[in-house]
């Protein structure tokens, strides 16, 4: 019977290994060449991509990136929290009408949302009017770390209500009644009630929001421009524009060293929360 059972997870270990062992093994050859695929003569093999990741410039964009994305994270987190708690606390009719209209992002191509956000926020735009009209001069809010931030959180945000709403809608109204009847104000039942039962789904969204903040090119291509860099717009320079695959390599390896260390480490403390 266990053997039978067992076969049930070869189809599974055959799609791992064809389209993420092999890739990445693919990816961590290539970095470790020292010369681009595209180049003519021997390729021979060095870890002077590697070290390059750590130098002055690539080191920076290390840190902007994980900066941005949680900071992103960070605001999503604070937005998505009330929004989910409507959700879960609507009624039937109402709670469809509020989970379609999350939904709608997600539905919408993120080269069109990206856009909507260059006019709202470009020049001459909406908001860079109403700000003129109330005596602050600026011309663009674009090419900006908080406009980066802006269109980061609204790419994610759906993902973080998302993974809020189960784990809060396994929380029972007579919980935050019966915190209430003992003198907990609002602000004290969600620190001490809610958000403790929903550090699980708070987690999950979290781990979401970052790993596609930190991932994402199209965001900060025309949102930050040539003021804002991220890790994925690095590596479509080296690969595009410099030619280099062995450096673009090199940073997707390190993008994704960086994710699974946070990840793991997030998890570890979540479990460790839960356990206690």
């Amino acid at each position: 019977m266990r053997a039978r059972t067992g076969l049930l997870f070869v189809p599974y270990l055959l799609l791992l290994l064809a389209f993420l062992v092999v890739p990445i093994a693919g990816l961590v050859e290539i970095s470790a060449r020292n010369q681009s695929v595209t180049s003519i003569g021997g390729v021979g093999l060095t870890m002077a991509n590697y070290q390059r990741v750590f130098e002055g410039f690539y080191l920076d964009i290390i840190f902007d990136t994980v900066r941005l994305a949680a900071i992103a994270t960070l605001i999503g987190a604070t937005l998505a929290y009330p929004l989910a708690y409507v959700i879960v606390r609507s009624q039937p009719l109402a709670r469809t009408v509020l989970t379609c209209l999350v939904m709608v992002p997600l539905m919408t191509s993120v080269v069109v949302k990206v856009f909507g956000w260059f006019i709202l926020l470009g020049r001459g735009g909406p908001a860079v009017r109403m700000l003129q009209k109330l005596g602050i001069e600026v011309q663009t809010l674009l090419n900006t770390e908080p406009s980066v931030v802006v269109g980061l959180v609204e790419f994610a945000l759906p993902f973080m209500v998302f993974s809020l709403v189960p784990a809060l809608d396994r929380i029972s109204p007579a919980v935050e009644e019966a915190a209430a009847n003992l003198g907990a104000t609002p602000f004290q039942t969600f620190r001490l009630v809610i958000l403790p039962l929903s550090a699980s789904g708070l987690t999950s969204g979290a781990l979401l929001c970052f790993g596609i903040s930190s991932s994402a090119y199209v965001v900060p291509a025309i949102m930050g421009g040539h003021a804002v860099r991220m890790i994925a717009q690095q590596i479509y320079d080296d690969v595009l524009v410099a030619f280099d695959w062995p450096a673009a390599a090199a940073f997707s390896i390190a993008l994704l060293v960086l994710l699974s260390v946070l990840i793991f480490a997030a998890l570890r403390a979540s479990r460790r929360a839960t356990d206690v």
